[in-house]
């Protein structure tokens, strides 16, 4: 069975508190929640291919840091995406992420 969300509290600095409807309650880091983005370009940062274009451009040796470690972690804005998901919005920008129910409830585990 899929845990559901019954209340989710953001605190944009600290993470989410996430109450499910099997009575537990969850942090969950924002360092957390963006180290384990389940977007694709971010699971290729981690070293997951599985979701690589076939014909992506080679990688340089050069990396280029645009946003600050604070940006990166300083989590705007959620939504709920459908009645399994919510996405979420960082200060760099990056949005592209869905974060299924089950991921969070997870990931509450391991806070």
């Amino acid at each position: 069975m899929t845990p559901m969300p019954t209340e989710i509290k953001r605190d944009a600095q600290s993470g989410l508190t996430i109450s499910w409807r099997d009575g537990s309650t969850s942090h969950i880091s924002t360092e957390l929640l963006r180290r384990e983005c389940p977007c694709a370009s971010c699971k290729e940062g981690r070293g997951d291919t599985s979701h690589s274009k076939p014909l992506s451009p080679k990688k340089r040796g050069l990396t280029v840091i645009q946003n600050t470690i604070e940006e990166q972690l300083d989590l705007k804005e959620i939504w709920v995406v459908g009645q399994y998901a919510l996405g979420m919005r960082w200060g760099d920008g990056h949005d592209s992420g869905i974060y299924p129910f089950a991921q969070l409830f997870e990931l509450g585990k391991r806070s």
